[in-house]
């Protein structure tokens, strides 16, 4: 079971309304696009989780979990499982932080 900020954080990424730069952007709320590590690349939900060469060592963790559903975006933010392995990887990354405090490991949670 997800903790309210973990099931919030989710459905954030789902409506794709998170504290991204390409959101932030259709907000004005960033006056740039771009990932703040790959410049020249748009920084949304794909990149953040699938590509930014930033997180690749976060990224390997995720991937070896679970392995060929770690590509795949729409398994990520539905599978139970997947879902607390990339609240993990969220966390591990440090990037919400600003957002969401210090997001909770799902699997510490009684």
């Amino acid at each position: 079971m997800l903790t309210h900020r973990n099931a919030s954080l989710v459905l954030w990424l789902r409506m794709k309304h998170i504290t991204l730069n390409a959101h932030r952007h259709r907000m004005t709320r960033s006056i740039t696009l771009d990932c703040p590590h790959c410049p020249g690349t748009k920084e949304d939900i794909v990149h953040f989780i699938l590509a930014c060469p930033q997180y690749v060592r976060e990224c390997h963790i995720l991937r070896r979990k679970l392995r060929r559903q770690a590509l795949n975006l729409p398994y990520l933010l539905s599978n139970s499982k997947a879902v607390t392995s990339l609240i993990d990887y969220i966390h591990s990354m440090g990037r919400l932080k600003a957002t969401f405090g210090e997001v909770p490991n799902p699997n510490l949670i009684p």
